[in-house]
C-alpha cells in the first residue's frame, strides 16, 4: 500500500504537464500541411532559397485558408528564419525533430 501513497502526486504532475503542452510540437492538420512541411525539409537540406521561399509562401496560404494552425505556422517559420540566417544543419535537425514528434493521423492511409 505504500506505493499508492505516491499516486496522487504523480496524477497530478500528469496533469500539470498535459497543461503545459508537453506533448511535442503543434501538430500538422492536413495532407496539404504535412507535404508542405516536407517540401519544406528539402528546401533545408538541399539549402536551396527559392525552394524556401515557396515553402514558406504554401504554409502562409495554408495557415490563411485554416489548414494548418497559427501555432504550427509560427513554429515552422521560426524554422525558416534560422535556415534564412544561415544556420541550415540546425534548421534540418529541428524540423527533422518536428516532423518525427508529429501525432499520427487517420488521413495519413
Amino acid at each position: 500500500m505504500t506505493y499508492l501513497r505516491g499516486l496522487p502526486s504523480v496524477l497530478l504532475l500528469s496533469l500539470w504537464l498535459s497543461v503545459l503542452g508537453c506533448g511535442g510540437p503543434p501538430a500538422l492538420e492536413s495532407d496539404e500541411a504535412i507535404l508542405t512541411t516536407d517540401a519544406l525539409y528539402t528546401a533545408i537540406t538541399s539549402r536551396r532559397t527559392e525552394l524556401l521561399d515557396d515553402s514558406e509562401g504554401r504554409l502562409k496560404k495554408l495557415r490563411d485558408d485554416g489548414q494548418l494552425s497559427g501555432k504550427a505556422f509560427e513554429a515552422l517559420a521560426d524554422i525558416i528564419q534560422q535556415a534564412r540566417s544561415g544556420n541550415w544543419q540546425d534548421a534540418a535537425e529541428d524540423l527533422d525533430g518536428f516532423i518525427r514528434q508529429q501525432p499520427p493521423h487517420a488521413h495519413r492511409g
